[in-house]
């Protein structure tokens, strides 16, 4: 016996006859993600082939709509690439929020990247009388924890490493960069 890919074995399955609705809908899957471009990508996702018509979960009912403007468009463009007949395509909301199979990681989503982890209360630290000594003592407090925290690669400020954990740099450099990508 010898071993061969996942993809030999999957494609020799598809090629079966029985499984040639299954064959369609994965091409059609690939076509999909080809004919649109990335951003519509990230919000729509082909959910099933049936009658010939192509059925695509959207992430609100404005790409819904939107899209189904476009259908025609799309149609024209799937059916010039793969050779086929799909005679429609319609969108749904449906099916865009499924449980997934895959259990989460621990609380990796939950977990706010900016908590530091350090006991915040120090025995010997006194209750401030006047608003002076109370900002005296956070920028004291502020100054020691800075000194135990890694750098942020793109400012070079102190940053939690839970948020260079989680997106390289630090909260403020993140939310830049997406505001400049979304065109804000």
């Amino acid at each position: 016996m010898t071993f061969e890919s996942i993809d030999k074995l999957l494609d020799a399955i598809l090629a079966q006859p029985q499984w040639e609705t299954q064959r369609r809908y994965q091409l059609l899957v690939k076509c999909w993600f080809t004919v649109v471009n990335h951003r519509v990508a990230q919000h729509t996702k082909p959910i099933a082939l049936k009658d010939d018509i192509l059925w695509v979960s959207t992430s609100s009912s404005a790409y819904a709509q939107n899209l189904s403007l476009q259908r025609y468009t799309l149609l024209k463009k799937i059916n010039r690439r793969l050779n086929e007949s799909v005679k429609d395509i319609r969108f749904t909301t449906a099916k865009w929020y499924q449980k997934s199979l895959v259990e989460p990681e621990e609380e990796t989503n939950l977990v706010n990247p900016t908590i530091l982890g350090i006991d915040t209360q120090t025995p010997e630290e006194s209750f401030p009388i006047t608003p002076q000594q109370a900002l005296q003592q956070w920028l004291d407090k502020i100054k020691v924890r800075s000194h135990s925290l890694p750098h942020c690669p793109s400012c070079h400020s102190p940053t939690p490493s839970g948020e260079l954990d989680r997106w390289g740099i630090c909260g403020v450099c993140f939310a830049k960069d997406h505001s400049s990508l979304n065109g804000e």
